[in-house]
């Protein structure tokens, strides 16, 4: 029996090896706090790439108060996990999800599979100048929706539940939600 079972709404202590691991997906994302190859919490919430977009970001690149509206979606769908996720050792974003930030990356010559908040932070800013009306033209990264979707989750999550850096894991399959 997994401790949320017993105790949802406290955190859990730390474990050897303690990771939480972001699955972006489509209408809904999954979250898991895995420690030793096991499955500790397993936790999913009601909000993807492709809800997220057909909720609020209509138009490419999304407008300002678009983004506002997803960032609020967001943030609802995040903040019941932060007492069970935040603390744990490390972040790993898997999927498709994964795959998108880090082939955008690459195509935009930063080749990393791990980001700082702050580094996060600055992507999704530089996505906000565009929708502000920087000229999309003088950016290196996607201004699509789809993109801004998946920036915009790992962000709050990164944000809401204490993580300092995420570690891309770009050759996995996202998991059936």
């Amino acid at each position: 029996m997994t401790r949320d079972a017993q105790h949802p709404d406290t955190p859990m202590p730390l474990a050897a090896g303690d990771v939480t691991v972001l699955d972006i997906g489509g209408e809904a994302s999954l979250v898991q706090r895995v420690a030793s190859a096991q499955i500790l919490l397993r936790r999913e919430f009601a909000l993807g790439v492709d809800s997220l977009v057909r909720q609020s970001l209509r138009h490419e690149p999304p407008r300002p108060l678009e983004l506002e509206h997803a960032i609020e979606l967001t943030e609802e769908a995040v903040m019941p996990l932060a007492a069970q996720f935040a603390g744990s050792a490390s972040l790993i974003l898997r999927g498709q999800a994964a795959s998108l930030i880090g082939s955008s990356l690459k195509a935009a010559g930063l080749a990393q599979t791990g980001l700082a908040l702050g580094e996060v932070e600055a992507l999704f800013n530089r996505l906000v100048a565009v929708s502000e009306g920087r000229p999309a033209s003088q950016e290196t990264l996607p201004t699509h929706a789809r993109f801004f979707a998946v920036l915009l989750v790992l962000r709050e999550f990164m944000h809401h539940l204490h993580f300092a850096q995420v570690t891309l894991e770009t050759g996995t399959e996202t998991s059936p939600i």
